[in-house]
């Protein structure tokens, strides 16, 4: 038997078709949907109260999901989703017969007509939260239903803008053109249809026995998560039925024409857009608590600018309704991810229907309350009133600051709080950072990924410090590598738990880098630690461990690193002690294994590696590193290089040109010879005026050069024997 949940090759197929779903929805629902029907009840003369229920009947057909479900009882959701559509479309032919109906009769036609497609549409939708649920994953859900609802919004805002221009032909008279449009409407709605039909689907309609929407109901309100995401559901669809009068506002109050209206849906329909681009970009990360707060916030100041509104102007009335949809929008989208991911895993579909039928008592309680407040300016007086509205959108204040209670106790795993939300929303750097995590999630090529890390790795925020936290407790990862050297460049204190337990766990795959990233972190829980590893058996280990203890400071491992420095065989750990000895031996002994016969003869890259290492952490000038680069690409260029810079100190302009031939013709022996006069003062150069004693600090690196057998040597140890006694001679005290 097939298991109901789809493999991701599926999902990734049924999101495709759902996505053409909702295009091909977006352009039919607007064709047949709200706006062209209040646009014909208006026409033939309805009241304020019908068109109230017009506004409303889209959720309040939930109603009929108390019967519906146990009619269609076993049936697979997506074919019966199939049928529904196909249905409904060509139920919605009978609009033609307003061509010769008028008055009574037409407002009643509509009235009958547009309940029954609320009904049967309302029954499909209530699929499309499981639907997204079984199409997406927890990580990926607030962007599944912000581009579900991005596509859905950029279909219907073109449509408007086709109705827009049907509805100015002037040629045109009455509501022909809406009329005409219903046809079209048919058409892609039916298109819609084929597409759900297409989605890979194994869940069925099922009604339990003694299971019904009540019980389900009773069992929901004793949840205290999904009690508060209900509510808001509710509240965000009496906001939804409250702002349906927006349209009649404008048709009646400013007198906008019907293209007008449609211009202004086209507002409405861009609002969405940006509202599901924003939800989709920000839902995941941020979470829907923080930002249904805010949007809440602002939602109740557009219902205020909605309710004292006199404005008859086309341009400041689109920027209200821009707005006001926009957080409209948002809100839903928001709350909708948060009915998704608290359905139940068993029998979600029986919820969903749950949750739609009350919905439908919210929005039948919101369309009459909403009418009937609407006919009150018509008994009170004129200073009671900006317009005839104002009481209907105070009414949609009240229930933003209701709203906005319940989102504050709204429970939301993982989300952020208001005051980090808004930081990274307003803060152009945080901005930045958000967007770089937000890439890093889909970006494949490895170079732009790198590029990301270190944007993140270098910021302060605690959205990029939160990133990263997440990323250390992933086992296996290059991006956790990365972000893992970013925290010993830019410490972040708060992260060293984290640290401390990658760093301790004997299999870690990037233990070693924890180890390294631990040098930033000065402290005795650091310390303990790294004196601890310096007892592995692993050699890597133990050489990090030291590197580490070096560079926090810690004078007490100097025996036992000098101890285990001993014991060093590969070169990446002969260069960790190296670093941790010049850290802490402030004696310099550690400079005595600078030349050592034993090592020389590992090779030219070997010995370059090491001559450079000492020559580095003692911060001496010009870098070894770049001569030996430089000798490397062209034999001798190193060694001008570096005897021409060194002719200012005058035992070296001395024998500038003795060491140019001497290293041309391979003699070593004189080399090192002249290098130890220049050190012990045989030379009678070295008793020039002004000189000044060696530093005791590098005494036992010029030890280590005088009792070096010159026999032993090399081009490369010659080298490196002049730049050091160079060095020497004009070297401080560190």
């Amino acid at each position: 038997m097939d298991s109901p949940f789809l493999s991701p090759e599926e999902k990734k197929q049924g999101l495709k078709y759902h996505y053409r779903h909702q295009i091909f929805n977006g352009i039919g629902y607007n064709f047949l949907g709200d706006t062209s029907v209040i646009l014909l009840a208006i026409h033939y003369g309805a009241s304020n109260t019908e068109l109230g229920y017009l506004s409303s009947v889209i959720y309040a057909a939930g109603l009929l999901l108390l019967i519906l479900p146990r009619i269609f009882n076993g049936f697979n959701i997506v074919r019966l989703q199939f049928g529904l559509w196909i249905f409904t479309g060509a139920l919605c032919l009978a609009y033609f017969a307003l061509f010769w109906t008028a008055g009574r009769p037409a407002v009643n036609l509509i009235l009958v007509v547009y309940t029954l497609f609320s009904g049967l549409r309302i029954l499909g939708t209530s699929f499309y939260q499981p639907i997204l649920r079984m199409l997406s994953t927890n990580q990926s859900r607030g962007k599944v239903v912000g581009t579900s609802s991005f596509q859905y919004q950029l279909a219907m805002t073109f449509s408007k803008f086709i109705s827009y221009l049907v509805t100015a032909i002037k040629g045109l008279p009455g509501a022909v053109g809406v009329i005409l449009l219903q046809g079209v409407g048919i058409v892609f709605n039916t298109l819609a249809g084929y597409q759900l039909k297409k989605i890979p689907c194994r869940e069925v309609l099922r009604c339990s026995p003694g299971r019904n929407i009540f019980i389900l109901f009773k069992e929901s309100m004793r949840n205290r998560e999904f009690r508060a995401n209900m509510i808001l559901v509710w509240l965000n669809t009496a906001q939804y039925v409250l702002y349906g009068f927006a349209t009649v506002l404008l048709r009646r109050d400013a007198g906008f024409s019907s293209s007008e209206v449609f211009l202004f849906s086209i507002t409405m329909g861009l609002a969405f857009m940006s509202a599901a681009i924003f939800t989709r970009f920000f839902a995941d990360q941020i979470g829907s608590r923080p930002l249904a707060l805010g949007s809440n916030l602002l939602l109740a100041i557009n219902s205020l600018i909605w309710a004292f509104t006199t404005s008859k102007g086309l341009l400041p009335n689109l920027i209200y309704g821009y707005t006001s949809f926009f957080f409209l929008r948002s809100n839903d989208l928001l709350v909708s991810r948060l009915i998704v991911r608290t359905l139940p895993e068993e029998d979600p579909l029986s919820y969903s229907n749950m949750i739609n039928f009350f919905i439908a008592l919210a929005a039948l309680a919101a369309g009459y309350i909403g009418g009937k407040l609407a006919d009150l300016p018509a008994l009170l007086p004129r200073f009671l009133y900006a317009n005839n509205f104002t009481w209907t959108f105070l009414f949609s204040f009240l229930i933003c600051v209701l709203h906005l209670g319940i989102c504050l106790r709204v429970r939301d795993q993982g989300s952020l709080s208001p005051q980090d939300a808004a930081l990274i929303l307003f803060s152009p750097s945080n901005l930045s950072t958000y967007q770089h995590i937000s890439r890093l999630m889909d970006e494949q090529d490895s170079f732009e990924r790198n590029s990301l890390l270190i944007n993140i790795g270098l910021n302060a925020s605690k959205l990029a410090t939160q990133e990263i936290r997440n990323s250390l407790f992933t086992p296996l990862s290059a991006d956790k590598g990365m972000l893992i050297n970013s925290l010993y460049s830019h410490p972040r204190p708060i992260l060293l738990p984290e640290l401390l337990r990658e760093a301790s766990e004997p299999y870690s795959y990037h233990r070693l880098r924890a180890i390294f990233a631990l040098g930033a972190y000065p402290g005795k829980a650091s310390e303990e630690l790294l004196l601890r590893l310096l007892e592995e058996s692993n050699p890597s280990v133990v050489s990090n461990a030291a590197k580490s203890l070096g560079r926090i400071g810690c004078a007490a491992a100097l025996d036992r690193i000098r101890l285990k420095a001993g014991e060093a065989r590969e070169i990446w750990d002969e260069l960790n002690f190296i670093i941790a000895l010049a850290e802490l031996d402030k004696t310099g002994e550690f400079l005595r294994g600078v030349f050592d016969e034993k090592k020389a003869e590992r090779g030219s890259v070997y010995n370059q590696t090491l001559y450079s290492l000492y020559a580095q952490v003692l911060k001496m000038t010009p870098s070894l590193s770049s001569i030996f680069q430089h000798r490397n690409m062209k034999k001798g260029q190193g060694l001008r290089d570096f005897l021409d810079e060194a002719r200012e100190n005058k035992k070296f302009l001395a024998s500038h040109y003795d060491f140019l031939v001497w290293f041309r013709e391979d003699d070593y022996l004189s080399i090192w010879r002249r290098c130890g006069d220049i050190l012990s003062g045989g030379l009678a150069l070295a008793s020039l005026e002004g000189e000044r004693p060696l530093p005791p600090y590098y005494r036992p690196l010029r030890e280590s050069l005088l009792t070096f057998p010159p026999e032993k040597s090399g081009y490369d140890d010659c080298l490196a024997a002049v730049y050091f006694c160079y060095q020497l001679l004009t070297l401080e005290n560190p």
